[in-house]
């Protein structure tokens, strides 16, 4: 095996173990890039709304939606009414 693939097959490990510690673990690979996306987002702005998940994922809307609602029924994030613009919910998460 080469460096190369031993690193690779380490991160791998080590993001299957944090997915699970995490109660990640229940998700499809589509749900985990969406949940990824919206914590980059956040991570990256301080703040991530339901139709900037929707632009930063690249999926349906309908697909990013679901995602979001399995993601709070789980417990990993809420919706807020945002503060400055009472039309807009942002997502804020729990872990």
């Amino acid at each position: 095996m080469s460096k190369v693939t031993k690193e690779l097959s380490n991160l791998n490990k080590m993001l299957s173990n944090m997915h699970n510690d995490l109660g990640l673990s229940g998700l499809n690979p589509t749900e985990q890039y969406i949940f990824l996306k919206i914590i980059d987002e956040i991570e990256t702005n301080s703040t991530c709304s339901m139709l900037k998940a929707v632009e930063v994922a690249d999926k349906s809307r309908s697909t990013v939606y679901k995602t979001i609602r399995k993601l709070v029924n789980i417990g990993v994030l809420s919706i807020e009414n945002s503060s400055s613009d009472k039309r807009s919910f942002l997502l804020k998460p729990l872990i």
